[in-house]
């Protein structure tokens, strides 16, 4: 298993701007849909990540939009965790059209991992056990 998922998303009317196409602000909430899922398929959830103290804030941000989704399109959008070194982590994105393949947005995220006070921590001293599975998953080392 990689460190990569594909999740689909059928655009809302809502999502749309006066135009008729995705307003720009909802690929970024996609991201985090795509990369809620990644976590959720690793066993290492979001939720039960926070329960253990672990939270993971955005801290880095880049979107680069190709071509135009529109209302009712289904769009895939693939998340790969490119970078993992045990305090910070990034992931790219591909978002893409589920029938074209057209690639409608490409980009990135930066992670870092802190405690509940704010505190950047280690996962590999917090939490052995996911840090021996990402680091595996990534860069193909056992932890």
């Amino acid at each position: 298993m990689a460190a990569v998922t594909d999740c689909e998303h059928l655009v809302q009317y809502y999502e749309t701007d006066q135009m008729g196409v995705v307003h720009h602000s909802n690929y970024v909430r996609w991201y985090e849909e795509s990369r809620t899922k990644l976590f959720e398929d690793l066993g290492l959830g979001y939720k039960g990540m926070e329960e253990m103290g672990i939270i993971s804030p955005v801290i880095g941000l880049t979107a680069k939009y190709k071509t135009m989704a529109k209302y009712c399109d289904t769009v895939v959008i693939r998340a790969e965790i490119t970078r993992y070194t045990g305090v910070r982590f990034d992931i790219k994105y591909t978002i893409f059209d589920k029938v074209t393949n057209e690639v409608r947005c490409t980009g990135t995220s930066e992670h870092c991992f802190i405690n509940p006070e704010g505190r950047v921590i280690s996962i590999q001293k917090v939490n052995p056990e996911a840090h021996a599975r990402l680091d595996e998953l990534v860069n193909g080392k056992e932890g």
